[in-house]
This record gives structure tokens, sequence and C-alpha cells, in this order.
């Protein structure tokens, strides 16, 4: 690592080299070896330390940092993580409230949410080139953090301005609590923002958005803190569900009228005072007037801080595959071939339009071998005259790449979908359902008659009180008890509400052929679930719907066997998991849904090829697939949800909806 910070306590440093591998007491007296009582380690895992100490140095046989292994420790001030450390899991030193410095090594590549949340005695952090996979608010709540050192060759994540970024600065990963200066301008490469990345600042009042924000999403800017003045940019067409929630200091968000939908809960707990700037008629207007927010047709907030960053730094030259797009061409317009030859004129490649094509390289299997020498057809070099080239792998796959700055577009050619929320979708598909009901109570209208074919069942109204408990288990109804072992799940349920079973004591489930929704977190961290049947029926399984069951643990570890061997496909046609490692993955054809987070952190995907009977990408599908440069096929890929590609290098709008 490239550092540049020097560690606050070098005395506990010096101690540490002194005593090799070891920790010091609290109290000052000797050190003990790495396989004393005080770790708890499960194979390669440190589940927990028990220890009270000032200094700690990490076993050198530990890989990972186990979730919560810390948790609670009020009197470590630092420690040594060693080389062979590639993991540090969720909340492993939450609410470590002595914790003053951190030093990530090079062989750590993933970082956990929550990693440090609550050490608010934090003001020294340095991470690694390798950290490739970033959790969310891995420093939330570390109210003296105000900046990190990103090691120089880290191509993933990017510090600026006392904000993470990932590599290339298209996704805003948090703003750091404690970062100096009254006003947080969001450089212009920012589309996205992930949940908690405003939380619980101390020093920053007011915040304006880029102007490539399109939603501001769920929980991105709740519980702000100090932050006083927000200003959304023309950008952004929607307010999702408790997007401002709880931001004690907030006084005024200006709205522009580019604003079509505001959740009714957007700015839940804020304070009673707090207004809405906007034009008359608009649709935040409208939202204020009814929801008793003070609306103002006058701006009130500081005119000038959208200009007045203190301490400014230059944004930092990004490069490697995290870099930024910056070149003014459009090299998604495909449209004029006689365009594209001018811009290309000094290009060999065949055709002299910059399009490789598959007949000039040969294939196997979709994908186009690389010329000799090279690992990739991509990092074959080109001529310096070439602004992009586009590759097109068994008529199918077509990537588009700027050369110059080094930005991959991997929407095939075409292809068009509807980006939308999950709450959006939620609403499509119920007017969808209304729409579809309508038209069969015409119909059954229209032939009043009837034949010997017509479904002559009776239409039940069931009242709304009964109809929850009827058709749906409802959120959080068997949360966290234990002693539920079994439970038999009755044949009118159709839907699994929000962590309905989430950490009891399931040991087994057979899901109802009436079932089809099975919603967020239904059996999540159900540690005991080791049997689980779930039919063809099933037509949603929201995010971590059976993440931390043995089930699912058995599966991605290997005991069970699974559809094409490394996915696991369930219901109607849903894509749950995936257990591979394959720079080029092909989804099974049949697949309807890519799930949520199926293919999350998997950072050697490069290129995925995508049936046509996958419809839909989910939420998170692809998150932090730092290196995934490109999709094929997609033929019949009609809805994305928001999110979906966070930290890749595919954007949303590529796909043209």
């Amino acid at each position: 690592m490239d550092k540049r910070l020097i560690p606050p306590i070098a005395a506990t440093a010096l101690l540490g080299i002194v005593a090799v591998v070891g920790v010091t007491r609290g109290s000052g007296s000797g050190v003990t070896a790495a396989g004393d009582d005080r770790f708890r380690i499960d194979g390669t895992t440190l589940t927990a330390y028990l220890g009270d100490d000032t200094f700690v140095t990490l076993p050198d046989t530990i890989t990972v940092i186990g979730e919560e292994a810390f948790r609670g420790n009020t009197t470590l001030t630092s420690l040594e993580i060693p080389d062979s450390v590639t993991a540090i899991s969720y909340n492993a030193f939450k609410d470590c409230t002595a914790l003053t410095n951190v030093i990530i090594p090079d062989s750590v590549t993933r970082v956990g949410p929550g990693a440090f949340e609550g050490c608010t005695a934090l003001t020294s952090v340095e991470i690694g080139e390798n950290v490739s996979s970033w959790g969310t608010g891995v420093f939330t709540n570390c109210s003296a953090l105000g900046s990190a050192y990103v090691d120089k060759d880290n191509d993933y994540i990017t510090e600026y301005n006392g904000a993470l970024y990932n590599g290339n600065m298209t996704m805003l990963y948090q703003v750091l609590p404690a970062r100096e200066g009254d006003n947080y301008v969001m450089p212009e490469s920012v589309r996205d923002m992930d949940t908690y990345a405003f939380w619980s600042l101390v020093n920053t009042k007011n915040v304006k958005l880029s102007d490539k924000i399109t939603v501001v999403p769920t929980y991105s800017m709740t519980n702000m803190g100090s932050v006083q003045n927000v200003i959304l940019t023309d950008s952004v067409a929607a307010i999702e569900e408790k997007a401002f929630a709880g931001s004690a200091a907030l006084m005024q968000v200006g709205i522009p009228e580019s604003v079509k939908s505001i959740n009714k809960s957007a700015f839940k707990d804020c304070p009673e005072d707090m207004m809405i700037y906007t034009k008359r008629g608009t649709t935040a207007d409208t939202f204020g007037k009814d929801n008793d927010i003070t609306v103002i047709y006058d701006a009130q907030y500081p005119r000038d801080f959208m200009d007045s960053n203190v301490n400014m730094e230059e944004l930092p030259n990004l490069g490697g595959q995290g870099q930024a797009n910056t070149n003014s061409t459009d090299l998604t317009d495909t449209d004029n071939d006689n365009s594209d030859t001018d811009n290309n004129s000094g290009n060999t490649s065949a055709g002299g339009d910059g399009t490789l094509y598959l007949e000039d390289y040969p294939a196997d299997e979709g994908w186009l071998y690389a010329p000799e020498g090279y690992d990739s057809i991509l990092d074959a070099p080109d001529d310096d005259s070439v602004i992009g080239k586009t590759i097109v792998a068994a008529g199918q796959a077509v990537m588009l790449m700027n050369n110059h700055d080094g930005t991959v577009y991997g929407v095939p050619n075409g292809v068009k979908a509807d980006v939308m929320t999950e709450a959006e979708e939620k609403e499509q598909s119920a007017s969808e359902s209304e729409t579809q009901a309508a038209d069969t109570e015409k119909d059954n209208s229209d032939n009043p008659s009837g034949n010997a074919d017509m479904d002559t069942s009776i239409s039940v109204t069931i009242s709304p009180d009964k109809q929850e408990k009827n058709v749906s288990i409802p959120q959080r109804e068997y949360y966290r008890q234990k002693n539920l072992t079994s439970f038999e799940i009755d044949d009118t349920v159709q839907t699994i509400g929000r962590l309905a079973f989430a950490e009891s004591g399931l040991k087994a489930i057979d899901i109802p052929e009436n079932v089809t929704a099975i919603e967020y977190g239904a059996f999540m961290n159900c540690s005991a679930l080791s049997d689980v049947e779930i039919p063809d029926t099933v037509e949603s399984i929201a995010t971590r719907a059976f993440s931390g069951t043995a089930w699912l643990n058995e599966w991605l570890n290997g005991g069970k066997e699974g559809a094409d061997d490394d996915f696991l496909v369930v219901g109607d046609g849903i894509l749950l998991a995936y257990r591979g490692n394959e720079e080029y993955v092909a989804i099974p054809d049949g697949v309807k849904q890519i799930g949520s987070e199926v293919f999350k952190g998997h950072t050697e995907i490069i290129n995925v090829a995508v049936p046509s009977s996958v419809t839909k990408i989910c939420a998170e599908a692809f998150r932090n697939c730092d290196s995934l440069i490109g999709l094929s096929g997609c033929e019949g890929l009609r809805t994305v949800i928001r999110g979906a590609f966070y930290g890749t290098q595919i954007s949303e709008t590529e796909f043209g909806n």
C-alpha cells in the first residue's frame, strides 16, 4: 500500500512490532499468543474477540473478520490486520467507540455493510488498493471521521472532498460524517446514491445534487444530521419512500417541476417548520399542500453555496477500469453509419467503421478469442485515432468502448427496457391486474348465456380486515420467534410479508401453490432452515428473502445441486443465487428474472449473456460487479429495477426508456 498517513499512536504501533503476533493489554501487562482464548475462530473466520486490550494484532491464520466480531468493544483503540485477511464482514467493528485509526491492508477485497458503524473516535482510515466490494454505510455514525485515504492504485473506490465514491465516481457511497465545510456540491459524474449516503453529518449544512441524479432513493438522504438545505436539480423525477426521513435540521428542500412522483413518507419525521421551495402548480406544490408542509416560491437558502465549497479539491485523475466517461462523443448513437466511419477514419479494424465482426476473430460458444498475447479482445490496442469500437459476438453481444477514457458501454444495441423503482413496478403490476380483472368481467358480461367451458365459480369479496389474514402473512408476524420450528402455511395465502419469519427457529418450510410473492427478508437469518420447497407459482422473491438460511448457504457452498450447476432457479423462472466464478457468464434458458443481489460482489464477471426468456433484472442484481462491462442478448428484457447495476460500468440510462 502506498501510505501517506502515519498512525496517530506510534507508541502502541511500536509495541505491536515488538510483540510480533500478540496483544498489548489495556493494563499494560504482557502479550499472549494469537491462539489464546480471546479469539473465537471458526475455520479461518474470526467470529468474536473477547478481550479488553487497547491494541490487538490479529492472528495471521484468519482470512475473514466475521460479522459483529468486535461489536461493542469499548477498549480497542487500534489494531493490526494481517495480510491473510481478505474480508471484513457486516458490523464487524460496530460501536467500537475507542477505535481511533484503521489500516485496511491490500489483501482485503471486501468490506461489508456497517463494518465500522458507530466508531465515534475514528479519525484516521487507510483503504488498500484491492478493496473492490464496498458495503452500505461502512462509516455510518463515525462522527469524528472527515476524510479517508484510498490507495492511489485502487480502481474501485475514490475519496474526494470528504466523501467516498465508486471508482469512476458515478455512485456516491457515503459523505463522511465530519467532512469539513458547510457545503457539499455533488460532482457532476454522480448518477446514483447509496442507502444512508448522508447519514448523521455534523458540519455540512447545504447540499446540491448533480444533474445526473434522476431518483432520490429510499433512505439515501435519511437522518442527515446537520443538513439544513437541499437543492434537487431538474434531472430528478422521483423522490422515494423515506428519502429524507428523520432529518432533524432540515429547513428547506428545493424541488423542481421535473419531479413527478413523491412518496407520502418521503419527509416522515422531518421538522414541522420545514419548507418546500418549488414553482406553483408543480407536483411538489400539490404534495406540500396535501401533507401540511409549507410551500414557498422564493428560495430562502444561501444562494451562493452552489459554487462555494470550502477548500475544494481538484477532481482526481480517474484511471483504470473505474474511469468516468468525460468524452462528449455519444458512442451509443450508431444510427448514422457515415458519421461513425468519419470519426474512425484511421481505424484499421474490419470495415473501417470501428466494428469487429465475428468472422474477424474465431469464437467459441459466443465468446470472442483475444488476439495472441492478450487476455481479452478489449485489451488489444487500437490506433490512436479510433474513438470507439463495437464488438459483435455470435451475432448478439454489442459493446461500445471509448478507447480514450476507458469507459465501456455494455447494453446491446437496440435493447429497450423500463427502468423503475420497486414501488413503481408494484403500482404498475397492480394496475395491470385491475385492468385484466376489468377485462375479464367485461368478457363475462358480454357472454351472459354462458357455455360449458366457462368458469362458474362464485366470486367472494373478503372484507379488508380479514383479507390480510387470509391472503398474506403480515410483516414480522413470526419475527425472531426462536421456538417456532415448524409451520404449515394455509393454502389461501398469496403473499409472505416482509421479515415474516426472519430470525425464527424454522427448520423446514413447504410453500403452497397459491403463494405468488415472497417479500423482503421473509426467511432471512433462519439459520436452522435447511429444507425449502418453492412452487412454480411464485412470481416474485424480494431481496434477502432467504439470505442466512442453512438451505441457501448449503447450496452456495456446493452442498446441493442447483439448476445448471452454478445457478439456483426457483419458482416461476426466478434466478435466486449464483455460485460460480467465471468471467463470462451465460444465464440458463428459461430464467425469467435475475433476482436481487444474485451476482452482487462477483468482481470477476466481465460479461453476462442474458437469454431472451429474461424479462426483468431485479434490484442490486449486479451490485459491485466492478469488472462488468457488458451484457449480451437481452432480447426479451422489459424491466430493470433501479440500482441493479450500482458499482458497475453499466448505466441504467443505456436501456433507453
